[in-house]
């Protein structure tokens, strides 16, 4: 398991470290526009965290936190620096965003500089309630020691197993007290689908 929980430590990185683009111009997502001046993990920090590495709504909020506490940690880690002005953005409506990105504000900067900002987001035609947070990052190195720490006292690959058993766990009952798919239903692939198992036959 210390193997696998390894590789996939490996390939987070790898994929965060692409992910950044060119040294100096730091940015989440791919082609957006900065400078080396930002350490930018707008916008909708989580959900574009969550797209690269599956972070279950099913699993225990617990691990959900720490799995993107770790997932925006570590790229701050691998990519920015002291100095940089750190940018995050959540959703007030997801109950995960607020305690994960204020842990990774306040781990890389001051306490006290950490600014929160209300904002609007758009989603299509719907317009929803959101945060930003801002801060000049000053504690890059002791990030770096605390994601070590957290690692050696349990891998990232020991929580993501954990949330997909808490997944597959749910599935499984859902699956055994669902009653029998129509032709429709069994044309659409879930995730519980995947793990449980479906009833088409």
């Amino acid at each position: 398991m210390r193997g696998a929980s390894g590789f996939f430590a490996v390939a987070v990185a790898a994929w965060l470290t692409f992910e950044a683009g060119t040294a100096g111009a730091v940015s989440l997502r791919p082609n957006k526009a900065t400078d080396d001046s930002v350490c930018d993990l707008t916008h909708d920090t989580n959900a574009f965290l969550s797209s690269k590495v599956l972070v279950p709504a099913a699993a225990y909020q617990k691990d959900q936190v720490e799995a993107l506490y770790r997932l925006a940690a570590e790229f701050i880690a691998t990519n920015c620096r002291d100095g940089q002005i750190l940018l995050l953005q959540g959703s007030t409506s997801v109950n995960v965003d607020a305690p994960s990105l204020t842990e990774v504000a306040n781990s890389a900067c001051s306490v006290a500089s950490v600014e929160r900002t209300e904002i609007r987001r758009s989603q299509g035609d719907r317009v929803k309630p959101g945060f930003q947070l801002r801060c000049m990052i000053s504690k890059h190195e002791a990030l770096a020691r605390s994601l070590a720490e957290r690692e050696r006292a349990e891998s990232f690959g020991a929580i993501k197993a954990r949330m997909y058993s808490k997944v597959g766990g749910e599935a499984a009952t859902s699956s055994s007290n669902t009653t029998p798919t129509s032709k429709d239903e069994c044309s659409k692939l879930t995730l519980a689908s995947v793990i449980a198992g479906g009833n088409c036959k």
